[in-house]
């Protein structure tokens, strides 16, 4: 058309010249131009017909290679040699393996080990014979094909470099981070590198690509938008459609564009930018697409965590064939050879090439091997332990992450169908045995409580130090108690003169949690170690109930959150309320007597009457509350029982707005950072503050500095990761009423950080509803980009969603489910 228009313009102005020569010669080669055109239109077709007749259907397993410890998180293709391509992987195990052709397999030909973190992403640059590789320590490394070590390493990303793609111009690539940002680089002939920075994402951009014949860039983001940008960094246009993050973009013919998203779309753009097709069949989120052009111009495939791998004709719309199931939880990466191979990457650390060819098929033995465990899995789908579906449960693949404690038990999930136990012991993980017997059901539905894939009548949650977490203590009615007490010390190492005070304890607690079903556990509930007499910074109260999540030391109700039908959005600010006056007063005697008048002794009486202020409704004194203040000048080694006295003081506005006179919030934040428990006492005030108003706007307005602080505590014990927990849980709760932009991401900035560190479940929990509660906010597509494009902090909520938990703690598997599904 490009020619004939042209022409025919210049015939009618022969004609309107009345230039017969040249109208016939001009008319000559438009009808030869005609017929050519015909010719090779019926060519074209023929040829695209024949591509586009093989469909996914007809693929089957060539071969897996094996090689990575973990997670293959990116997968490409380089370049020819004689025996075919080259096929690169990038793994979470921080390498980069290069495959070659080896007869009828691939072999392992190079490793590259010089990031310092996980491989996200790797790229092929074609004209310059580069291999680009980028990763979770927010560095690009490029190789020169045939080459052992970077040739250059580019720096200027702030976090994980999880996309590369080609630039527009020789020498140039663009990369997408989890920094909110894109960079074009450019690299001059001397290897000195300069980036152009691409701002205007909201969240990270986890794909990227160009059209080298616009000289356009394009990026996609978590915050579900798609930009077009220009060489010079500036924003071109916007596409908006995904309702989830933006996963994959590529390019396609006539500079249209194929995207893919956590929405389990794959949306067709034409030039304009206008959605002309909608592709629907994955389940679940879809993590990568790439063109197949060995069988079509317009065919693409895909892979996500719904474990399949598809094929598309974008000009139909259609599914071209059936989709094949790996047998593992999540394929995140698809690349396509030019003879039509398909290449995939998994969760379970294997690479896979799936072929059209028979002749390239694998051995029949591999085939059904490969058949029986896509069978296995599939099964695995619907079958249940425990209430929890067996594709729930992490596959061996966890297996390669070590364990956080001693005695940490893991239930996995095998290619075979079955379900095994694995303990924690000298540094690796050993095989307990299958789970067995756990079919009958729940604890809601068989009465028993699953515990290392065994049911119980009681599992115990016993805390022996703060700087530890809780043991579990599994006991049956129709065992003896010192036994059981027995193997609970040998099995946790304990001292031996505690087997009394064990078996007591199981005594005692088992014959009352009989009527724990219906009522609280009473406060009789003793710590077999220390029988619960010692005075603990925030410790029970013997004549407050229970929650029903009994913690032998302190008490249950200030561990556990009120279960509900419903885990989010919570609107009950949480408050610490447990305490047991007289411990405390005998514990700020014994410091009083320590001090001089000159260093802040006061009277008994005055001892008294500040301690009256922990009551559940106390009479607002002003004596009193003055000299609670007094005694915050108590120096940061006897300051504790102070602030335990404070923390509960202050959860009444009239005693608040007092001491808020003295602006005593600007005094104890600065002792966050000075023990371990005015750590703990100082959050358990902010958390107990935000229970009212006068509280609310006092923390509200030092958030830009208490924030900060709080998120540099990078270890603690259980009480102090549920204290964390619960303050930015009820700071949540403020914002369903009222929301912030920015107090929003700064909350949801500061559970991603205490995600980092914490291990206990109740912490876990109440981080769950706070992420929850976010969710509900006007400002909730910013909290969610932030939460899902941080790999951790989503591997650990999948892991604690998948993970079967006991007890009270089964309410994490619901509450992760619930989680997961409002992102």
């Amino acid at each position: 058309l490009n020619i004939l228009l042209p022409l025919k313009q210049i015939r009618n102005f022969a004609i309107r010249q009345k230039k017969r020569f040249y109208i016939v010669i001009i008319s000559f080669y438009i009808l030869e131009i005609n017929q050519v055109a015909s010719r090779s239109l019926y060519k074209a077709e023929s040829f695209n017909f024949r591509k586009m007749s093989a469909t996914l259907s007809e693929y089957k397993l060539s071969c897996e290679l094996l090689g990575h410890s973990m997670d293959v998180r990116s997968v490409g293709v380089g370049w020819d040699t004689p025996e075919g391509q080259i096929i690169i992987s990038g793994s979470r195990d921080k390498t980069v393996k290069l495959w070659k052709r080896l007869g009828e397999n691939y072999a392992e030909a190079v490793t590259f080990q010089d990031h310092k973190n996980f491989v996200a992403c790797v790229c092929y640059l074609e004209s310059e014979q580069w291999i680009c590789t980028g990763s979770n320590d927010a560095t690009v490394a490029i190789y020169k094909e045939g080459g052992y070590i970077p040739i250059l390493t580019l720096t200027g990303h702030t976090s994980t470099v999880c996309a590369i793609a080609g630039g527009t111009m020789p020498q140039t690539l663009i990369t997408g981070s989890w920094d909110k940002t894109a960079r074009i680089w450019t690299i001059n002939q001397e290897g000195v590198a300069t980036s152009v920075v691409l701002r205007g994402h909201e969240a990270a951009v986890w794909s990227v690509a160009c059209t080298k014949e616009l000289k356009k860039y394009i990026t996609g983001s978590a915050d579900k938008c798609i930009y077009y940008w220009n060489e010079k960094g500036e924003k071109l246009r916007m596409l908006k459609g995904h309702t989830d993050c933006v996963r994959g973009v590529i390019t396609m013919s006539n500079n249209s564009l194929v995207s893919c998203a956590n929405d389990a779309l794959i949306k067709y753009w034409n030039e304009d930018g206008e959605c002309v097709r909608e592709l629907s069949g994955h389940t679940n989120y879809i993590y990568s697409i790439a063109a197949n052009k060995a069988i079509g111009q317009n065919v693409i495939v895909s892979c996500g965590e719904d474990s399949t791998l598809r094929m598309w004709n974008l000009d139909s719309g259609e599914e071209m064939g059936n989709p094949i199931v790996h047998p593992a939880q999540s394929v995140w990466s698809v690349a396509c050879l030019k003879n039509g191979d398909i290449v995939t990457g998994s969760s379970d650390g294997i690479i896979r090439v799936f072929t059209k060819d028979p002749a390239r098929y694998a051995a029949e033995i591999t085939l059904k091997a490969y058949e029986h465990a896509v069978d296995t899995r599939k099964a695995q789908m619907s079958e249940e332990i425990g209430g929890i579906k067996k594709t729930e449960f992490p596959g061996p693949e966890a297996l390669l992450t070590n364990g956080t404690r001693e005695g940490q038990t893991k239930m996995i999930r095998h290619q075979d169908g079955s379900v095994k136990v694995y303990n924690w012991e000298l540094g690796q993980w050993t095989l307990v045995g299958d789970v067995t017997g756990a079919s009958g059901g729940s604890q809601a539905t068989s009465g028993k409580t699953l515990f290392e894939g065994k049911e119980y009548d009681y599992v115990f949650s016993v805390d022996i130090s703060d700087n530890a977490p809780p043991i579990k203590l599994p006991y049956n009615r129709n065992e003896d108690p010192w036994q059981a007490a027995q193997t609970f010390i040998h099995r946790n190492n304990l001292p031996q003169v505690y087997l009394d005070q064990v078996a007591n304890f199981i005594v005692k607690n088992s014959s009352k949690t009989v009527d724990s079903t219906t009522k609280s556990t009473s406060s009789g509930y003793q710590d077999p170690f220390t029988g619960g007499s010692r005075y603990v910074p925030g410790g029970s109260n013997p004549g407050l109930n229970s929650a029903g999540n009994v913690d032998p030391f302190t008490g249950g109700s200030s561990y556990s959150t009120q279960q509900k039908g419903q885990h989010f959005p919570v609107r009950k600010y949480v408050t610490f309320d447990n305490c047991d006056p007289a411990k405390v007063l005998e514990k700020l005697k014994e410091f009083n007597t320590k001090l001089t008048v000159e260093n802040g002794q006061v009277s008994d009486t005055l001892l008294n009457a500040i301690i009256a202020l922990t009551a559940a409704t106390p009479d607002v004194d002003t004596c009193s509350v003055e000299a609670l203040q007094h005694l915050l000048s108590w120096s940061n080694d006897i300051l504790f029982p102070v602030l335990d006295v404070l923390r509960l003081a202050i959860r009444h506005e009239p005693v608040f707005s007092i001491l808020n006179s003295y602006n005593f919030v600007d005094s104890i934040v600065p002792k966050l950072n000075t023990s371990a428990p005015n750590t703990l006492m100082v959050v358990r005030c902010l958390a107990n503050m935000m229970c009212h108003e006068a509280g609310r706007i006092e923390v509200e307005k030092r958030l830009v500095t208490i924030l900060p602080q709080i998120s540099e505590i990078k270890n603690g014990s259980a009480n102090l990761q549920i204290a964390v927990a619960t303050f930015y849980l009820n700071l949540t709760i403020s914002q369903t009423f009222v929301a912030k932009g920015e107090c929003c991401q700064m909350v949801t900035e500061g559970i991603v950080e205490l995600l980092k560190w914490a291990k206990d479940l109740e912490a876990f929990y109440r981080s769950f509803q706070a992420i929850g509660n976010l969710t509900t906010t006007p400002f909730s597509q910013t909290s969610v980009a932030i939460i899902v494009s941080t790999d951790y902090v989503m591997d650990k909520i999948r892991e604690l969603t998948n993970t079967p938990q006991t007890g009270v703690y089964a309410k994490l598997n619901s509450a992760g489910k619930e989680l997961l599904a409002a992102f």
